[in-house]
């Protein structure tokens, strides 16, 4: 799961006719757009998001081609060496000459598994070259302790997006892709169709088990119930064939007092889902997912082959071009590298310190609302503006690159490198920097997203907010934008991550980053009356064949909800403030058009309510939308005041 932290990004549209704004602001909009937008065929939606991102992508590209015909330098090493990585993901021919060679021999060590025995006495090497197991180790900062870092142990995931999947009409239909895809790749691999058959029937199997036991998204969007320390004593209880103490001892070189269990009712029933019986049934699950993984790094029919599941999933209709694919590869392996590039390349010194100041601007009239918030007490109250005073802002790109970057050094072609080996190299150093970590103190300087990412995001471990430089562009920001677009697109962003600080998650960290309780008993619980309101909002909302989980979206709805309050605020002090403009340009970065496929996922899975929902729901909070385009009872866009939802 990597560090807590609350983004944005999201869900689709609905179709519907033109609207009067009064009755439907996201139709009214967005209906041009709507009308004329193309799904791409190896994307699942378009949308501002998808559009924005589109754009980077195809800078970087442009600028990876300058590299290799030289016409762009390296502005350091370590971008060499991913130039080298993108050469290698370039290089088809190649690969189509090197076959399957590379992958059968990474299979190996799961083929001579004969008995449980086998993998458990193997197990903390395991962990180093990151096959699949059927729980995950990490290391991350502790929630209760945030100068430090701590190990956490996870459930593993299914094979369907979520638990909730399997009991969906589709979940045979897309159960029936996933295993002819499988068996597609076992057959490339040598395996006859009988045994593929049996590989595949007996993974589905072991993947069946673990589903009553791991949490669905909605529980999981519930970050202090992850907090669960035990002891060495009490983790190595979980099972009676993996020896976990050791293994962890191993990993970190050392012998930490606890670790921090996120699903302990999974690890309870651990014996249950592993064991000699069912030893053969998890071998093929793990050969199954460690080829369904690898399997796009050699021949293009088997990267395609390997992409069906995905299309059945997320309703595209192609694999990206080899191009794309080339990127994606060293944007995944080298992902801050080519942050720093993008960041110096294309963000101005003239956005950042405009965005800053946009930042600093909505965190001073955060505090003035906790000031006057006429439903905290005193002692929550102050508490509550010290960690505001506390949050840490980052804008543009990181000051530097991670250091594990600089060990990752690349094999060529020519020098008898592949695009798999050294794929999996790259894995092996991160994961051992990772547990190297454990002895090293938190570094809050740290970014947890690269500056060519169009997202932004809040780290309660950090209490950080992060907007990269990817992410400052129209419609969300321009300097030539006006004051009031710019406040309805990146303002509520801004907004937004900084509410994070104060959502049903983010409320139980402090100023440090630490999990502690701040509030008082009587504060708290009327915090927890307006959260069950924001939940009530939205839940049961009929969107993509099924209703909206009004828990699972309840922590992003707090945040856009706070964002706006924010941003409304701080525009209306201005003296050419245009709300028409802050509402049109809010319900303008939420356009999106998507596959139903896709649509039915993130209602499932993702903790952001549908883009539609956000950009209609939300408005219908504020007086100032209803007072902007005179909006009354009888029209579409009207909530009954006392309907109305405020927080922050």
């Amino acid at each position: 799961m990597g560090n807590v932290q609350f983004v944005l990004g999201g869900a689709p549209v609905t179709k519907g006719k033109q609207a009067s704004i009064k009755d439907n602001l996201y139709m009214h909009v967005n209906y041009d757009w709507l009308q004329k937008a193309q799904i791409p065929v190896d994307k699942p939606a378009a949308g501002s998001f998808q559009d924005m991102d589109e754009a980077v992508h195809q800078k970087l590209m442009n600028d990876f081609d300058r590299y290799h015909q030289g016409k762009l330098s390296a502005p350091n090493p370590m971008f060499a060496e991913a130039m080298k990585m993108h050469q290698l993901a370039l290089d088809f021919k190649q690969r189509e000459q090197e076959g399957v060679t590379s992958l059968l021999e990474v299979i190996k060590p799961i083929q001579k598994l004969s008995l449980l025995t086998d993998l458990s006495h193997q197990l903390t090497d395991w962990v180093k070259n990151g096959f699949p197991l059927p729980l995950t180790i990490d290391v991350e900062p502790d929630w209760k302790n945030t100068a430090q870092n701590a190990v956490f142990m996870y459930a593993p995931e299914l094979i369907l997006p979520d638990k909730t999947y399997y009991t969906k009409p589709e979940s045979d239909e897309l159960l029936h892709t996933w295993a002819t895809m499988t068996s597609q790749l076992l057959q490339a691999l040598g395996y006859n169709q009988e045994q593929a058959a049996d590989i595949v029937n007996q993974a589905l199997v072991f993947d069946k088990l673990l589903v009553p036991h791991v949490l669905p998204a909605d529980e999981l969007a519930d970050y202090p119930k992850q907090y669960n320390p035990r002891t060495l004593k009490e983790i190595q209880q979980y099972s009676q064939s993996f020896d976990f103490a050791s293994t962890i001892s191993e990993l970190i070189d050392d012998h930490p007092e606890k670790v921090i269990v996120t699903q302990p009712q999974f690890f309870e029933h651990f014996d249950q889902i592993v064991n000699d019986t069912t030893f053969k049934n998890l071998k093929s699950w793990i050969l199954t997912k460690t080829v369904n993984s690898l399997a796009k790094l050699l021949t293009d029919d088997l990267r395609q082959t390997a992409d069906q599941f995905h299309q059945k999933l997320s309703g595209t209709q192609k694999p990206v071009s080899q191009r794309k694919f080339a990127y994606q590869i060293v944007d995944e392996t080298f992902k801050y590298v080519i942050g720093d590039f993008y960041g110096k390349k294309y963000f101005g010194e003239d956005a950042k310190a405009d965005a800053t100041k946009m930042i600093q601007q909505m965190i001073q009239i955060y505090k003035h609302r906790l000031e006057k918030n006429d439903w905290l007490g005193d002692q929550t109250r102050a508490k509550a503006i010290t960690k505001l005073d506390h949050i840490a802002i980052k804008v543009g790109f990181p000051e530097k690159i991670k250091p594990v970057y600089a060990k990752m050094k690349i094999i060529p072609a020519e020098d008898g490198g592949t695009l798999l080996g050294n794929y999996l190299n790259v894995e092996r150093i991160k994961i051992a920097d990772n547990f190297e970590s454990y002895h090293r103190p938190v570094d809050r300087t740290e970014w947890n997203m690269p500056s060519q990412l169009v997202n932004a995001c809040y780290d309660p471990s950090r209490n950080d907010i992060t907007f990269p430089a990817a992410i400052l562009e129209k419609p969300f920001y321009d300097l030539h934008q006006s004051h009031s677009k710019n406040f309805g697109g990146i303002g509520c962003v801004m907004g937004h991550e900084i509410s994070h600080a104060f959502d049903n998650n983010g409320a139980h960290f402090d100023e440090y980053g630490n999990m502690t309780n701040w509030w008082t008993k009587e504060d708290f619980a009327h915090f927890e009356k307006l959260t069950r309101e924001m939940i009530n909002e939205f839940d049961g909302i009929p969107f993509a064949s099924g209703t909206v989980n009004g828990k699972l979206v309840v922590s992003e709805n707090i945040a856009d909800n706070g964002g706006m309050s924010c941003a409304l605020e701080v525009l209306k002090q201005s003296a050419d403030a245009d709300l028409q403009e802050f509402f049109t340009n809010w319900a303008t970065i939420w356009r999106m058009k998507a596959s139903p496929a896709y649509e039915k996922m993130l209602l499932a899975t993702d903790v952001h309510a549908p883009e539609m929902l956000r950009g209609n729901v939300q408005p219908q909070n504020f007086d100032d939308f209803y007072q902007t385009f005179d909006i009354y009872q009888g029209d579409g866009m009207w909530l009954e005041p006392d309907k109305r939802v405020q927080i922050w």
